[in-house]
């Protein structure tokens, strides 16, 4: 780590430029590091970074990584009440880097797109951070268990792509991005409100652990069928204006299961129908055939309204495409 550090310091001693296009630091450092990375930061901000990644992923085979603590940005980095002057005269004393002259109300103006991963972030910080870079069109986090209830209520207009995965604290989620046109998201279940977002397309939410990110760019996942479970609802307003629906299968047939007639479930049966364009088959039966851990509202068999359940088949049966043959498995 000290190696490395060296190294970057001396990149930093080499720049020429009056500008940086990208200032990426993809090593597994962490907080003990902290004082050097304040001043990289502080640097490409200086020069006026148009994309920014920060990666202190941990090693596979770092176990050590364990017991050690993520870096956390200062909010005097970020927030445009306060100046980083003190950093930058570190760059020059320290480091003899001599920055260019820094307009503090537009130090932001140029960047474009942040990457934070393995970054502890509070929600004050993820407040700030979007409330100063009004020019951020992109944004990733991953790894950042600190953030509970994040939020943006102010318009942020440039914000088109909004990317979370792996923050394993969250509870809440509301953004207010009117030019929005990707939100991707992947953790545990949460309340997500994204606000008046007339421009997205493309969606994906899933509250899997499997490690990594959405390889895809245009598509849809929605796995709980409770409203009150996963924010159904939420993102049902947007179904119209998405292009692409990805559900978890490799053919042409879609198994519905679990299925006791709620509204919820038939929407989205008839959501499948709509966007799903090489759907040829769709199956349906109250039986359970998930795994019972991942299922909140299991139901007996003896429970469920068997008239209820009738209604809504017969309502799908009128809504389908002729091209789609739907198939009820039980013997109702």
């Amino acid at each position: 780590m000290h190696t490395y550090i060296q190294v970057v310091n001396q990149v930093l001693r080499l720049h020429k430029g009056l500008k940086l296009h990208e200032f990426g630091i993809h090593y597994p450092l962490d907080a003990s590091a902290g004082c050097y990375i304040d001043l990289w930061v502080a640097f490409a901000i200086a020069f006026r970074v148009s994309k920014l990644e920060l990666n202190f992923s941990p090693c596979p085979v770092s176990y050590w990584a364990f017991d050690t603590k993520n870096y956390s940005i200062p909010l005097t980095l970020f927030d445009r009440s306060k100046g980083i002057e003190p950093y930058l005269v570190q760059l020059d004393r320290v480091f003899s880097i001599r920055t260019p002259p820094l307009n503090v109300d537009n130090r932001f103006e140029c960047l474009k797109e942040l990457f934070l991963k393995s970054v502890e972030l509070t929600d004050q910080q993820f407040e700030t951070i979007l409330s100063s870079c009004t020019s951020l069109e992109r944004l990733r986090l991953l790894d950042s268990p600190g953030l509970e209830n994040i939020k943006h209520t102010v318009p942020h207009m440039k914000l088109n792509c909004l990317e979370i995965y792996h923050c394993s604290g969250l509870k809440n989620i509301g953004i207010f991005a009117p030019n929005l046109v990707s939100f991707k998201y992947l953790g545990p279940r949460t309340y997500i409100l994204v606000k008046d977002a007339k421009q997205l397309i493309n969606v994906c939410m899933c509250p899997s652990w499997r490690y990594g990110e959405y390889p895809i760019t245009n598509s849809l996942g929605l796995p709980y069928r409770q409203s009150k479970d996963f924010g159904f609802d939420l993102f049902a307003a947007y179904f119209p204006q998405l292009e692409y629906l990805m559900m978890d299968v490799r053919s042409y047939t879609v198994l519905v299961s679990g299925f006791f007639g709620n509204k919820i479930a038939v929407d989205f049966i008839i959501a499948v129908f709509d966007f799903a364009i090489e759907l040829e088959k769709i199956e349906i039966t109250t039986v359970y055939l998930g795994d019972p851990s991942n299922c909140f509202n299991s139901f007996r068999h003896s429970e469920i309204d068997l008239n209820l359940v009738r209604e809504s088949i017969q309502q799908l049966q009128e809504r389908m495409p002729a091209k789609v043959q739907l198939y009820f498995l039980d013997d109702l």
